[in-house]
This record gives structure tokens, sequence and C-alpha cells, in this order.
């Protein structure tokens, strides 16, 4: 790695210090994000089965919660290919992957888990509810790779410091109720993962004014989003 790109990296996660994942001696304390996909072979099944299975899924969802070892959940709204995300609270990578693959509609080939982590964000930001079958909606951005990604250019880390006064933005404006970056050496182009307390029309009017977005650094992906009430920040009223 040339120096101005270990630079800009070391500047990249540095910019969104305000809202990572502080650093601690436990790795318990790292947190480990997971989209569930449907799959483009899924199996077919009879209605009796695919309640069956949407049944085991939603009462291992509740045990893992129990447990501590899922904090957060919740299905995307749309119909878009993406079903939803658990959020584990892991010892490492393996251990996420291990408890994402144990999950019944997994297993039984209806959805297709991949994980993403640590997932740096404000640990504090993740409250554990008891009103998690009250849901709440949000917008999920994916933070990826734009076409003007390039850590070797010497405009990329000034636009980068613009980008975390963004967000500090957002978060004081009370737009934002989580956000983080995954390790720059993640597979894929994912960058990061924020969730704002509005709705995707209302979300796409505030991106556009990042200057990561409108530099080419980043695109987004948004998706409309549900969780249970009091894990997050308030979100929006489900319709």
């Amino acid at each position: 790695m040339t120096r101005r790109i270990f630079a800009a990296a070391i500047i990249l996660l540095c910019a969104f210090a305000p809202i990572v994942l502080a650093q601690t001696d436990s790795p318990a304390t790292q947190f480990y994000f997971v989209f569930l996909a449907l799959p483009a072979n899924a199996p077919q099944l009879s209605k009796e089965a695919s309640e069956k299975v949407q049944e085991d899924h939603m009462a291992n969802i509740r045990k893992l919660y129990a447990e501590q070892k899922l904090v957060m959940a919740g299905p995307f709204l749309d119909r878009s290919t993406l079903r939803g995300i658990f959020v584990f609270k892991a010892t490492s990578l393996a251990q996420a992957q291990e408890w994402a693959n144990s999950d019944p509609a997994v297993r039984a080939g209806r959805l297709a888990p991949e994980v993403f982590g640590p997932w740096q964000v404000d640990p504090g930001l993740i409250h554990h509810s008891e009103k998690t079958e009250d849901l709440e909606q949000y917008t999920l951005v994916s933070l990826k790779k734009g076409e003007k990604w390039d850590p070797a250019s010497p405009a990329f880390s000034e636009t980068v410091k613009r980008h975390h006064a963004f967000v500090k933005a957002m978060f004081d404006s009370g737009n934002l109720a989580i956000a983080g970056i995954v390790p720059p050496d993640s597979s894929g182009e994912l960058r990061g993962v924020a969730i704002y307390r509005k709705r995707p029309d209302e979300t796409s009017k505030l991106i556009q004014a990042d200057p990561a977005v409108a530099a080419g650094i980043i695109k987004n992906e948004m998706h409309p989003w549900a969780t249970g009430a009091g894990v997050l920040a308030s979100g929006q009223p489900m319709k």
C-alpha cells in the first residue's frame, strides 16, 4: 500500500470516528451486519411448508434476541430480492456466519445470508427493547463504492472530510438513527450502512447533499425497512 493510499484509508476511518464502535478489549462488543436475500434458486414450498418455515424463522429470531446474540433485525418493505437484515453481537465473523446459517429459512434455502463486519457503529445507538412486535419504518441505505472511488486521489481525503461533516449534521438534526462502516478490506462494493429515520422520499432528498455522493465517491442503494419499536431512535409509524 502506498503512503497516499494508506493515509487516505486512515482519513476515511477517522471521518467516521463519531459514529463507529468504541474500541474495547472485548471482541464481544463487535457487531456484524447480515443481508438476507432471496436466492435465485429458492425452492418452491407448499403453503403449509412455507408457513412452517416462516414460523420457525420468527421463533429463531426471538430466541437469538432473548439471548442477546441478535441485537437488531427487520424486513425490507419493498419488492427487491433483499428480504431483511440481522445484526449480531459476536466474537468473530465466523461466529456471526454460523448464527446466520442456523436460521431455519436459511437452512431451508429460502434466504441466503451475506455477512459483513465488524460493522463499526456506536453500540449506544442500539437498545434492547421489549416492544419488538410493534414495528417502525426507516430507510436503510447501503453505501457502496462509486465510480470515482479512488483513495489515491488527492481530492479523496478532502471529500471524505466533508462527508464526515454531512454525517454529523444528519445525526445532529435527528435524521439518522445509526450509521457505520465495514472494514476497508471487505470484499465487494459495500463500504457502510446508514439507517435514516425518514421515509425513502425524504431520505433521497437528504443524501443528495452528501459531498461524497455528489463527487461520485459513494453511491447509495435505498430500501424502506422496519424494525421493532425502541431498538433505534424512533422512526416513522407504519402505514
